[in-house]
Order: C-alpha cells, then sequence, then structure tokens
C-alpha cells in the first residue's frame, strides 16, 4: 500500500505522490491496479496522473495483446512510467578505483563503467579524467534518455558542513576546495557529494545486509576502521561530520609499512590462506588492530547489525578473525551480529546513485522521500574488480516491461 495521507503536504498533491509512487513500483498498471495500492478511487487516480504527463504515458491494452472484455469493450487502458524522462548518474572516486552508475527515472540501470588506474595521480587528475569519461557517457544518453537530472558523487575523506573538503588522504590537493573548485560542477546539474562509506551504508541499508535494518555500521574490514554510521534509518554525521573515522586515532605503535594499502598487504593475506604461520600470524596482529577499533565503535552506537565492507570483506581468513576477536572483546557487553557486504564493488557508487535518484524526485514531486527504487540486478552481473570495463546494462526488452526491485525494508 502506497499511503495517501499522513504528511505535511495539501492533500491533492500527496495523492499524486501516492500515484506517482505506485505507478513506479509496479513499472506498469491499469487504474484497477493502482486503486487498489493507494487506496484511491479510480477517478482520483486518474486525476491525480493527469498531473504528471513527463512522467506518466497512457497505453492501450491492446498494445499488450490483450483481449477485448467479454461485453466487446476496449482492454483497459495502462499506465506506464516514463522512465526515459530523465536520467541521474552516481559515481565513486576512490585511490585507483573510478566507477560510473547511470539509471533512468524508473530505476533501471542504463550504463556501468568502472576504471582502474594503478599509476599515482593527484585529486586534480583524477577528476579531469573522470570529467572526460563522464562527458562521453553523458553525450551518448541525452539523445534517447532526456534530462540529465543529477550527479551523485562518494569520494574517500570527509566532506564538512560547509561542502568543502575537510581532508582527504588519498588526495590531499583537493582539501579545503568546495564542489566547483574541485572540478566536481557540471553546469547546473544538482550534485551530492557524499563520504564514499556513507555512500555504501545507504546501498547497503535498501539494496544489501542492512535491509530492513535502521541502526547499523557500514566497517571497513581493514585494521585503521573507518565505517559509515546509520542510525534510525538515517547517516549519522556527527558535528564536523567525522562520525566513524576511528582511523583518525593515534592508537598504540605504526602499522608496518605495507599495511598501508590493500595491493601490499594483499601478500600477506594470500600467504595465510595458504597456510603460512608467519603470515597467519601478522593476520592476526591485522585482525586484532581492527575488531579493537570496531568494539570501540559498536559500544558507542549500538547497533542492530555490523556490516563489513571494502575489498577484503570476502577474504574469510581475515573476517573470521575479526569476528572472533570481536566476540572476545564484546564477551561483557553484547554478542554483535557481523555481516558481509552485498555490494563489494558498486556499494559507493550505487549509494551515490540512490541519492541522485531520490534528490531528482524530491525536485520532480516536491517529495524528499519519495520511495525511488534502482534495479540492481545488472549489477550482479557485472565485472566486478580490474582494468577499465564500460558497458551499457542489459536491457529490458522494451520500455513495457516494468523493473523489477527487490522488496523495500518492513
Amino acid at each position: 500500500m502506497f499511503p495517501s495521507t499522513g504528511s505535511g503536504r495539501a492533500p491533492g498533491r500527496t495523492t499524486v505522490v501516492a500515484c506517482a509512487a505506485a505507478l513506479h513500483a509496479m513499472g506498469e498498471a491499469t487504474l484497477s491496479e493502482l486503486s487498489s495500492a493507494t487506496g484511491l478511487s479510480r477517478p482520483t487516480v486518474k486525476e491525480r496522473l493527469a498531473e504528471l504527463p513527463h512522467l506518466v504515458e497512457i497505453t492501450t491494452g491492446a498494445e499488450h495483446g490483450e483481449s477485448p472484455t467479454p461485453s466487446g469493450g476496449r482492454p483497459a487502458s495502462r499506465y506506464r512510467f516514463r522512465g526515459r524522462y530523465g536520467f541521474v548518474i552516481g559515481a565513486e572516486i576512490g585511490k585507483h578505483d573510478e566507477r560510473i552508475l547511470v539509471c533512468d527515472l524508473a530505476g533501471r540501470i542504463l550504463h556501468i563503467d568502472q576504471h582502474h588506474d594503478p599509476e599515482p595521480a593527484s585529486g586534480r587528475e583524477r577528476i579531469s579524467a573522470f570529467r572526460a569519461r563522464l562527458d562521453r557517457v553523458v553525450n551518448g544518453l541525452r539523445a534517447t534518455h532526456g534530462q540529465w537530472l543529477g550527479l551523485g558523487v562518494a569520494l574517500t575523506g570527509g566532506i564538512g558542513r560547509d561542502g568543502r573538503v575537510s581532508f582527504a588522504p588519498h588526495y590531499p590537493d583537493l582539501e579545503g576546495l568546495s564542489a566547483a573548485e574541485a572540478g566536481l560542477v557540471f553546469g547546473k546539474v544538482p550534485l551530492i557529494v557524499e563520504h564514499d562509506l556513507n555512500a555504501a551504508a545507504i546501498a547497503e541499508h535498501s539494496y544489501g545486509a542492512a535491509r530492513g535494518t535502521d541502526t547499523f555500521l557500514l566497517a571497513l574490514a581493514w585494521h585503521e576502521l573507518a565505517a559509515g554510521v546509520m542510525l534510525d534509518g538515517r547517516i549519522h554525521r556527527g558535528s564536523r561530520n567525522l562520525a566513524g573515522e576511528l582511523n583518525l586515532i593515534t592508537d598504540g605503535p605504526a602499522a608496518p609499512a605495507h599495511w598501508s594499502d590493500e595491493e601490499s598487504f594483499l601478500p600477506v593475506l594470500e600467504a595465510a590462506e595458504r597456510g603460512d604461520p608467519e603470515a597467519q600470524a601478522e593476520l592476526a596482529q591485522f585482525a586484532t588492530r581492527a575488531a579493537r577499533h570496531l568494539a570501540y565503535l559498536a559500544l558507542a552506537v549500538d547497533p542492530e547489525l555490523v556490516v563489513l565492507g571494502g575489498p577484503l570483506a570476502h577474504r574469510r581468513a581475515l573476517t573470521d578473525l575479526i569476528g572472533a576477536r570481536l566476540s572476545a572483546l564484546m564477551r561483557k557487553a553484547y554478542p554483535v551480529t557481523l555481516a558481509v557486504t552485498e555490494n563489494p564493488t558498486f556499494g559507493p557508487a550505487l549509494g551515490a546513485l540512490q541519492l541522485a535518484l531520490t534528490h531528482a524526485f524530491g525536485t520532480l514531486l516536491g517529495d524528499p522521500a519519495f520511495p525511488a527504487r534502482i534495479d540492481v540486478r545488472p549489477l550482479h552481473t557485472a565485472p566486478q574488480a580490474g582494468g577499465h570495463t564500460a558497458r551499457p546494462a542489459p536491457p529490458a526488452p522494451s520500455d513495457t516491461r516494468p523493473p523489477h526491485f527487490p522488496p523495500p525494508p518492513m
């Protein structure tokens, strides 16, 4: 049911949003189906949909091969959500990896792009290359999918309340810059810049291991912990947008130099997985640091769930050790429920895409809480790492097939 009451908006506008939400979730439907979904009368549904000519189109049942009614009348008209009215983009700019996702207003993934560059580069150089790739994507979509309605960007580091980059461990040249000064503004396209782990937490809440869980941590499986913190269904940022950044604490002796990034630490992890005793002892030290920071944060937040994310989250040799150390540290408190991310590659970009889509509907319908959903199935078959891949997502046979959405949290 998509309720039409209970908000501060005018009743007419509330019912417009309820009808739009039902049609967006269903893809296409008859008046009777929409009436059942919204609890509104068929005439009211028809009137409200008529107020959204840019988002709704009407097709006849005959176009779908439906037979006339027993009395000889025409098949019922069907209403279709017009996804091609516009598109939004979500992107992640990491240390060596960049990911771009595009979806239309119906939530269909239109384009998936991954780029890996092992060479060091400044933040400005990374963004300049990102702009060039994004321009090519946008130019190919505008002819078929209307307006570019929003851009969400996930960055590693902190974004201050003033909109400036407060710290950027991989790109110090971006610190203190606004989004425009950093080169992330594209004309009048609405822009949302988000911390990468916050964006990943948003994706996990809607499409991952945290579905149905409103208070949880999305924590990097790493010896220096950073986490996206969601409290009661909303990202918690803190007064300086630094909530969850335990990696900024100076805690004990300095870590070995080869613990500085995934590429340099991976040989240790792989050796431990093969049974090398020295590597296993080092991995245990690594996991103990991670678990200690995670215990501090878990006791401060008291989450229902902790989701381990990042490029090493699916390496059982590491995550099992973190779980065991965490259980030992928390034995006087409570058992922590651990899960592993269901969005290991595209989490930050998917969260940024969700933010852009939600913002677009907020502008189009005046409802910042519009339940916009993305069909994430193409991401499950996309290449998961390495090199450069750019491809359109597998399309539906036509716009007549509604997208499939995972059920929203209860």
